[in-house]
C-alpha cells in the first residue's frame, strides 16, 4: 500500500521533476477542484501504472511516477472538457493506455541520447483525443466552471468558495494574477487559489524552482511587452507554464543550478515566446491548443546542443543521477570529492614505488614544450635536495639510475625501443631523443610512454599484456637526458614521441613539510614530492563491504544499548549502500583500490548510520602518520530548515553556508608481523560565512578483526560495527 501511495503521489509531483509527498497532494488536491477531472485523472494514473506493471517495466521507474504523470495529464485534460459518463471513461482509459506506449516508444528513443520525454507523450495522446472526439456524439461537452462555487463548496465547503473569491477579487497586479492563473493551467484549472496552493508547494519543495518558476514567468512576461506581441494571447490561454517549466527544467532540474544555468534561462526564454506564438498560429488552424509543446521544444534542444559538446567543462554540467530537488544536486556537486569527479578518467598511476621529485612538470623549463608539454621528468633527491652522491659524474652516483620501472596500469606493451647505450652525465643523444623507451595501451586513445630507459633492462616485450605494478625495465640515462631521470607522458596513438595528452595521474601521495596529502585525480608540479600510494591492510578489510553482506552496529550513549542490523545494497545504477531498516536510512558510497568514500545520505540524521556516515566520509585506504585527508561536506546535513531557507534561494551564486571534513591518521599498531589496530580521527566544522559555529570530533579504532570503533565524546556516542 505504500508503494503504491506514492507511485499515485510521484505521479503529480512528477510534472514538476519531483518526488515530495506533501507537494504532491496539494497538486492532487488541486487537480479535484473540478472533481470529475480529477477523478479522470487518478483514474489515468492507476491505469497507466497497473499496465506497466503488468507489461513488466521497472517496479523504481514505476514507482517515482515516471510512466503515470503523462497519462495524468491527459486524463485532466478530456475529464476537463467533457460531461462525465461510462463513454467519457471508456476514452479516459484508452487515452490512459495510448499515452502510456507512446511515453514507452519515446523512452526508448530518447534514451539512447540520454534525453528525457518530458509532456511529449501527453501531447500525443491529448492531440489524438481532441481531434478524434468531434466525431464521438455520445461524448457531452463539459459545463463545469459554469457552476465552479458549487463545485468548490462539494470539495472544500464554504471556507474553499471564499479563498476562491478572495482571490479572484483581488484588483490590480495583472502579472501577478496570469502568473498563478498559469500555473493553475498546468493542470487545467482556470482559476487563481489553484495557482497560489501550486506555488505554495512550489515554494516548499525547492526555493529554486520557486525562484525559477517566477523568473521565468517575468521574463517571457517582459519579453512580450518588448516586441509588442499580442499580450492577451498570454493572459487567455495561459500558456505561460511553458515559461515556467522551461526556466525550472534549464535552470536548476537537468542542469546543475548556478549563475550560467540562470543566464541561459534569460536566452531561451524569448526563444520559448518565439516558438509559443507560432505554434499558436499554427494549430489554431485545428482549433487544438499547443498545450505543452514550446517547454518540450525548447528543453530537449539544449540539452540535446549540451550532449554535442566536444569539452564539457564544469560550465553547464548536467546531472546525472537525479536528486530529490535541485538544491540537493547543487549541494553534492559543490562538495563532490576529487575521487568521484575523477570517475569519468581511467586510472594512471606513477610508474615507481617510494619518493620521487618532480624535476620537470608540464611546460617545462628545458623541454616539455608545444605539442609535448604534458610530461614529466621525476628524479630521486636527498634530504639536501640533490639528485646524486658523491661526485655525481658516473651515471651509478645518481639515486634515480637503476630503479625499477613499474607499469602504471593494466594494459599492453604496444612498443619497446631497445639498444641505446647511457649518455655520460652531461652529454645528450640529440638522434635518438627518447632513448630507450616503452608504449602501453591502456584503453583506445590512452597509451603511456616511459622514456630514457637503461639499455638491456626491459622485462617484457611487445605485444605483452601488464599487470599495474608489473617491473617493466629500470632508470637509465639515454637518450635526451644529461643526467639520469624518468620522463613519463600519456598519449592517444601508440607511437614513441607521440603529442602529449593533459591527462591527471591518479592515487597519489604529495609530502609537504611532513605532512602527506592524498591526491585522487591531479598533475604533479614542479619539485612537488610524490609517492604512490599503497593500500594498508586493516583499513581496506575494515571498509570492505559488497552487496549482500550483513553488518552489525552497537549504539551506546547516555546510558542505553541499541542493536542494528545493516545490510549493503546496490542500485540499478551500480550504486552501493548501506541500509538500515529500524531507521530507514540509507548512506551511498563509492570504493577503489585506495578509497572508500561517502557520497549521499537519506534518512534519519539523529541514526547510528548517520554517525557512521560522518565519521568515515572520506577515507584513503593507506596509512602515513600525519596523513591528512580534507574535504568539504554538504552543509544542508546540518543546517536547520530555516537556515537553509535563505542558502537554497541564494545557492545557485554563492554558498555562505559551508562544512569542511578532514580525517587525520594518528597511530598504526607497531607490530610488524601482525598489526592489530589503526586509529584515526575525524573532524567536521561548520561554518557561516568564514565564521567557525560547531565541531564534531569522531575518534575512530579499525581493528584487523573488521571491528570499527566509532567515539564522539562531546555527545556521549559510541558505536561498534563489525561485519558477519
Amino acid at each position: 500500500m505504500n508503494n503504491i501511495q506514492k507511485t499515485i503521489l510521484n505521479s503529480y509531483s512528477q510534472i514538476f521533476f519531483a518526488e515530495n509527498q506533501p507537494f504532491a497532494t496539494i497538486l492532487m488536491l488541486v487537480s479535484f477542484f473540478d472533481f470529475w477531472s480529477g477523478v479522470c485523472g487518478l483514474f489515468s494514473i492507476i491505469v497507466a501504472n497497473l499496465t506497466a506493471y503488468i507489461l513488466g517495466y521497472n517496479k523504481e521507474s514505476i514507482k517515482k511516477g515516471l510512466y503515470g504523470f503523462n497519462s495524468l495529464l491527459t486524463g485532466l485534460g478530456v475529464g476537463i472538457y467533457f460531461q462525465p459518463s461510462i463513454e467519457l471513461f471508456v476514452i479516459v482509459f484508452l487515452g490512459a493506455l495510448l499515452t502510456l506506449f507512446v511515453t514507452l516508444t519515446v523512452e526508448g528513443v530518447l534514451s539512447k541520447y540520454g534525453l528525457p520525454y518530458l509532456s511529449i507523450p501527453f501531447l500525443f495522446g491529448i492531440w489524438a483525443i481532441m481531434l478524434s472526439t468531434n466525431g464521438f456524439f455520445a461524448l457531452g461537452l463539459s459545463e463545469k466552471g459554469i457552476h465552479m462555487q458549487n463545485e468548490l463548496y462539494s470539495i472544500g465547503g464554504a471556507t474553499l468558495v471564499d479563498l476562491y473569491n478572495y482571490f479572484n477579487m483581488i484588483d490590480g497586479f495583472n502579472s501577478i494574477k496570469i502568473y498563478f492563473l498559469s500555473l493553475g493551467a498546468i493542470f487545467f484549472q482556470n482559476n487563481i487559489l489553484a495557482g497560489v496552493l501550486i506555488s505554495i508547494g512550489l515554494l516548499y519543495y525547492s526555493r529554486i524552482a520557486f525562484s525559477l518558476s517566477l523568473i521565468g514567468f517575468y521574463l517571457a512576461y517582459g519579453f512580450y511587452e518588448f516586441i509588442g506581441a499580442d499580450f492577451s494571447q498570454l493572459a487567455y490561454t495561459f500558456i505561460g507554464f511553458n515559461y515556467i517549466l522551461t526556466s525550472i527544467a534549464v535552470g536548476g532540474y537537468f542542469i546543475i543550478p548556478s549563475y550560467r544555468t540562470y543566464f541561459w534561462t534569460i536566452i531561451l526564454l524569448p526563444i520559448t515566446v518565439i516558438i509559443s506564438v507560432s505554434l499558436f498560429k499554427i494549430f489554431s488552424v485545428w482549433y487544438l491548443a499547443i498545450y505543452s509543446m514550446p517547454f518540450n521544444i525548447v528543453v530537449i534542444l539544449f540539452l540535446y546542443i549540451l550532449k554535442l559538446r566536444h569539452t564539457k567543462k564544469d560550465r553547464l554540467t548536467t546531472v546525472f543521477v537525479k536528486q530529490s530537488t535541485p538544491e540537493k544536486s547543487l549541494y553534492l556537486h559543490k562538495t563532490a570529492s576529487d575521487e568521484s569527479n575523477g570517475k569519468k578518467f581511467f586510472p594512471i598511476n606513477l610508474p615507481f614505488w617510494n619518493k620521487w621529485s618532480v624535476m620537470q612538470a608540464h611546460n617545462g623549463e628545458y623541454t616539455h614544450k608545444d605539442d609535448w608539454r604534458h610530461a614529466w621528468d621525476f628524479v630521486i633527491r636527498d634530504n639536501d635536495n640533490k639528485q646524486y652522491q658523491n661526485s655525481g659524474d658516473i651515471v651509478k652516483d645518481y639515486y634515480c639510475y637503476g630503479k625499477l620501472i613499474i607499469a602504471p596500469q593494466d594494459g599492453i606493451v604496444s612498443e619497446v625501443i631497445d639498444g641505446i647505450p647511457d649518455n655520460k652525465i652531461g652529454d645528450i643523444n640529440v638522434n635518438q631523443n627518447w632513448g630507450n623507451a616503452i608504449v602501453i595501451k591502456h584503453t583506445e586513445l590512452l597509451y603511456s610512454q616511459i622514456s630514457h630507459i637503461r639499455t638491456g633492462s626491459f622485462k617484457v616485450k611487445k605485444g605483452d599484456f601488464v599487470k599495474k605494478g608489473t617491473i617493466l625495465a629500470e632508470v637509465g640515462n639515454s637518450g635526451h637526458s644529461p643526467y639520469p631521470h624518468l620522463h613519463f607522458q600519456l598519449q592517444a596513438t601508440p607511437y614513441v614521441g607521440s603529442h602529449t595528452l593533459d591527462y591527471p595521474l591518479c592515487n597519489y601521495v604529495k609530502i609537504s613539510n611532513s605532512e602527506y596529502n592524498p591526491t585522487a585525480f591531479g598533475r604533479p608540479e614542479l619539485n612537488d614530492i610524490v609517492l604512490a600510494a599503497e593500500p594498508n591492510e586493516i583499513i581496506t578489510n575494515g571498509l570492505h563491504f559488497v552487496p549482500g553482506q550483513k553488518i552489525n552496529c552497537r549504539f551506546e550513549s547516555d546510558n542505553r544499548e541499541i542493536e542494528y542490523k545493516w545490510e549493503i545494497y546496490k542500485t540499478s545504477l551500480n550504486e552501493t549502500y548501506i541500509y538500515c531498516s529500524e531507521t530507514n536510512s540509507s548512506a551511498y558510497f563509492y570504493t577503489n583500490s585506495i578509497g572508500f568514500y561517502f557520497k549521499n545520505f537519506y534518512g534519519d540524521k539523529k541514526s547510528a548510520l548517520f554517525i557512521f556516515f560522518i565519521s568515515l566520509y572520506n577515507v584513503k585506504k593507506i596509512f602515513y602518520k600525519n596523513l591528512k585527508v580534507k574535504s568539504s561536506i554538504r552543509a544542508d546535513l546540518f543546517y536547520g530548515k530555516f537556515a537553509l531557507f535563505f542558502q537554497d534561494f541564494m545557492s545557485p551564486f554563492y554558498i555562505y553556508l559551508k562544512s569542511k571534513y578532514t580525517l587525520d591518521y594518528i597511530e598504526e599498531d607497531e607490530d610488524d608481523f601482525a598489526p592489530e589496530f589503526v586509529k584515526l580521527r575525524s573532524s567536521i566544522e561548520k561554518y557561516i560565512f568564514k565564521t567557525k559555529k560547531d565541531n564534531i570530533v569522531s575518534d575512530i579504532i579499525i581493528g584487523s578483526d573488521k571491528t570499527i570503533q566509532i567515539n564522539i565524546e562531546v555527545k556521549n556516542i559510541k558505536l561498534t560495527i563489525s561485519s558477519q
